[in-house]
């Protein structure tokens, strides 16, 4: 019974949160969310990226608005990965282990291998902000090399804001440039004739 009592009081918390977050995405004077041109252009972003690291790499994302440029104006990051070290990530591989979604600034520092940035309209962002919000809510995140990894988290964010996933059960280095083949297939034919 406590265990229903848990898992019922973090939901309402997570919609309390997440409707916050709508609000708060929604006044902001500043963002002009609502704006025609905000929408027409795209006044934010989103980016998936892939991190050179290890035989699998690791998927996570990169997000926030954009300048008048169409470049980002500012990043936030959201990805899940395990926590401890290289022994319990290898345990992770047959059972769960405990993880993260607390942005870890070292990953900032490893070589990007791929990535695709896509405009987002407000609606879409806020979106995106909805499903990151909801992902930290959860008190106990779990990573699993097969079950629950970086690529699953990065598609669910990628479905949040309506795109289309491949499957998850690769390596990052295969998915996220798969996610874009799929999404916007005019980026893999330049990609293919470089």
């Amino acid at each position: 019974m406590t265990t229903i009592y848990a898992q019922a009081k973090n939901a309402v918390r997570a919609l309390y949160l997440s409707l916050l977050l709508l609000l708060a995405a929604l006044s902001n004077p500043r963002a002009e969310p609502n704006s025609p041109k905000a929408a027409a252009t795209g006044a934010y972003y989103v980016e998936f990226r892939v991190a050179q690291i290890g035989a699998y790499g690791h998927s996570y994302v990169a997000y926030g608005r954009l300048n008048a440029q169409g470049q980002p104006a500012e990043h936030r990051y959201a990805d899940l990965h395990p926590v401890g070290n290289y022994a319990l990530m290898a345990l992770g591989h047959l059972v769960p282990v405990p993880a993260t979604t607390k942005w870890d600034p070292d990953v900032e520092k490893l070589p990007v291998s791929s990535s695709w940035r896509r405009k987002l309209t407000s609606a879409e962002y806020s979106k995106l902000l909805a499903a990151v919000q909801r992902s930290r809510t959860n008190a106990n995140p779990t990573w699993n090399a097969v079950g629950n990894n970086c690529n699953n988290y990065v598609a669910d964010l990628a479905e949040a804001i309506g795109l289309r996933t491949p499957s998850d059960f690769q390596v990052s280095y295969t998915f996220i440039p798969a996610l874009r083949d799929l999404n916007d297939p005019g980026k893999k034919k330049q990609a293919s004739a470089l």
